[in-house]
């Protein structure tokens, strides 16, 4: 049966249940404000897929009950802490992919009544079998200039951190190929190795690697660093603002981006569509000044944020509150399915 993924426990109660179930397990201190705490719980999401031994997994905002952080000693977020048989076994203090890695599967490996010493290693992969796979992976690096590798593809990301980079690379008009690491294992666990980079996604320049979200961030906040990638060719302005207005079926123009709103109306329209689990994609206007003042006129509306619907402008802030009580509207705009 597979591992399930990282999930969320928010009473001391279910803290100590967790821990005494005697099968291996790891429980990540976590805190909202930590970006380093969300790449964590990806690499786990990421870990717990893919580790063929039964391991369980979870996470507690660690601010939130002091008193179990206290007892376990957490002096910072992330740290992960691991168990067996109700004991702690393990630790990892901070975001250390390899050692996360490792130290889970050395503990899972207790499951089935093994200690660390007699784990039977995993067979490497045949030498000619790794050097066609690395030729391979070194083509697709080097198939575009900017080379990004998420999860879905940009017209559909399949998890947040993929469509944040893509709407990155889109509001600076960047020209980049993509490759969704779903449609092909062997690639999604060769290149890990490649790049020496654990999660996804990953954005490659010139055939080698920028880094993940975070990098990313903080290298296109560097304009020369911007000013040297390759740009779609520039559409008249018309024409650019229909294409993105049309970009998703729900698209929303604002000041940030739905990770981090970057004005109070635009956090606001967020937290309602997060709320009616709107499927929705965003453009942050900040990134583009032509787009910025293009639009006003286009929409024929002067502020922002700006929600468009099938390509029409619904409103602003207070437009889309009143549309989001209506149950006819609900029913017309794409949603997020629960699972």
């Amino acid at each position: 049966m597979p591992n399930q993924p990282v999930r969320e426990i928010k009473t001391g109660e279910e803290v100590a249940a967790f821990i005494k179930d005697p099968s291996p397990a790891v429980l990540h201190f976590y805190a909202s404000w930590a970006p380093s705490c969300e790449q964590t719980n990806q690499l786990l999401d990421d870990l717990m897929a893919e580790v063929p031994l039964s391991m369980r997994a979870a996470y507690i905002d660690a601010e939130a009950l002091p008193g179990v952080s206290l007892n376990y000693k957490i002096a910072a977020a992330p740290t992960l802490v691991f168990f067996h048989r109700g004991k702690e076994v393990d630790r990892v203090d901070g975001f250390v992919p390899k050692d996360i890695q490792k130290k889970l599967i050395l503990v899972a490996s207790r499951s089935g009544g093994q200690e660390e010493e007699s784990s039977d290693p995993v067979p490497p992969a045949p030498a000619s079998k790794k050097e066609s796979l690395n030729d391979r992976l070194k083509s697709l690096v080097e198939s575009h200039r900017v080379m990004l590798f998420m999860k879905g593809n940009p017209e559909r990301p399949e998890c947040g951190f993929s469509r944040t980079i893509v709407q990155i690379l889109n509001s600076h008009n960047i020209k980049y190929g993509s490759f969704d690491i779903y449609s092909d294992e062997e690639v999604r666990q060769g290149l890990k190795e490649y790049s020496n980079w654990p999660t996804y996604p990953q954005l490659y320049l010139d055939g080698e690697l920028i880094g993940g979200l975070d990098v990313v961030k903080e290298e296109f906040a560097d304009q020369e660093f911007v000013d040297k990638l390759p740009k779609v060719e520039t559409k008249p302005l018309e024409e650019r603002l229909k294409e993105l207005v049309n970009r998703s079926r729900l698209m929303l123009f604002m000041k940030g981006d739905r990770e981090v709103p970057k004005c109070g109306f635009s956090r606001t329209i967020v937290q309602l569509l997060n709320d009616a689990r709107a499927d929705y994609q965003t453009f942050d206007i900040l990134q583009d000044e032509e787009v910025r003042q293009g639009l006003k006129e286009f929409s024929n509306w002067p502020t922002y944020p700006q929600l468009y619907f099938d390509g029409e402008l619904i409103g602003g802030l207070d437009v889309v509150k009143e549309e989001l009580l209506d149950t006819h509207f609900l029913r017309q705009i794409p949603r997020v399915r629960l699972n």
